[in-house]
């Protein structure tokens, strides 16, 4: 079951006790206070939205709000019910990340991971957004509670994009599968964070296929998002995500589709939701803008995926 905790359904009076309250509900116990104040909010209102989903064991929530800084200090922690580590991916903003003696800048585009069996600080310097993901240190290697805290970790390339992707990718279908997916979703989640900890190679780590298969769900989101504008080859795909182009093919061997066919079935897929969207775009525009050599290029590619010619889905849809 999705929740929800919006603080513009309140007085601004209430909107920070209200905020307080959402993100001890759907997290751990937290103390946001303005920047700069010991322990106070002194503006009115508090704009800020969480969204939670359970995966399983796991929880993860998307979090948006305004700049402040979050406490987890003793009182906090002597509060804690379950020992749980945070994986932070920071969508939109900068926040500096304290626990024990070490400190780390997380702007957008990367993620932090902290235990909450010990004190830290989040404090966000920007209007932020992030997704976190909640999970029991009983479920986790001591290496990710220990010697991965506070530290930032970029979201391009190898295991660390593996598992950003895996974050966006469990989050986004978390609404859209039942129970029991959800717990698959949180299940392979566990299994990437595991391999992060232990420092696994890509190449190391797509040896099974169920670790195939959710490396494969990355690389697909990663391409559909750059499809337009960005280089979308094997070479440069399989250097994102700090594998061989050789390594790339081979984990497409056991899958319905091969790399590039998958790439040319995301290529007609966006093709033809503009089709229906009425952007009154010619054909040819079409099959450039989304990378098809020529007009008859594009008719055997809307063929060979959906049946049908361009013309013949665009009247069909109609």
């Amino acid at each position: 079951m999705t929740l929800c905790w919006d603080t513009s359904t309140r007085p601004p009076a209430e909107q920070y006790a209200y905020w307080r309250h959402a993100l001890c509900d759907a997290f751990t116990p937290l103390r946001p206070v303005e920047r700069g104040q010991r322990d106070a909010w002194r503006r009115p209102g508090l704009p800020g939205t969480v969204t939670s989903q359970h995966l399983g064991a796991l929880n993860a929530a998307e979090i948006a709000t305004c700049a402040q800084t979050i406490h987890h200090g003793r009182a906090e922690v002597e509060r804690l019910e379950e020992e749980v580590v945070f994986v932070n991916l920071m969508l939109r903003g900068r926040c500096i990340v304290r626990q024990g003696r070490s400190e780390a800048f997380s702007p957008a585009g990367t993620f932090t991971i902290v235990n909450a069996a010990e004190e830290f600080v989040l404090d966000y310097l920007d209007p932020w957004a992030s997704v976190s993901f909640r999970v029991p240190s009983a479920r986790l290697d001591h290496r990710v509670q220990q010697d991965l805290r506070a530290t930032t970790f970029s979201a391009l390339t190898g295991m660390s994009a593996v598992l950003a992707d895996s974050m966006r990718s469990a989050w986004s279908a978390s609404t859209t599968v039942d129970e029991a997916q959800r717990a698959v979703l949180g299940g392979v989640f566990e299994t990437i964070l595991d391999a992060f900890a232990e420092r696994t190679p890509v190449e190391a780590f797509v040896a099974s296929e169920s670790r195939g298969a959710a490396l494969r769900t990355s690389i697909e989101r990663y391409v559909a998002q750059q499809l337009r504008f960005g280089d979308v080859s094997p070479t440069a795909t399989a250097a994102r995500f700090a594998i061989s182009p050789r390594k790339l093919h081979q984990l497409y061997e056991g899958a319905a589709m091969s790399f590039s066919q998958t790439v040319m079935r995301l290529r007609v897929e966006h093709c033809a939701a503009e089709l229906t969207a009425s952007t009154g775009m010619t054909m040819t525009e079409l099959a450039a803008r989304w990378g098809f050599a020529d007009l008859s290029h594009l008719n055997r590619a809307f063929r060979t995926h959906l049946g049908m010619s361009p013309r013949e889905y665009r009247s069909v849809a109609a």
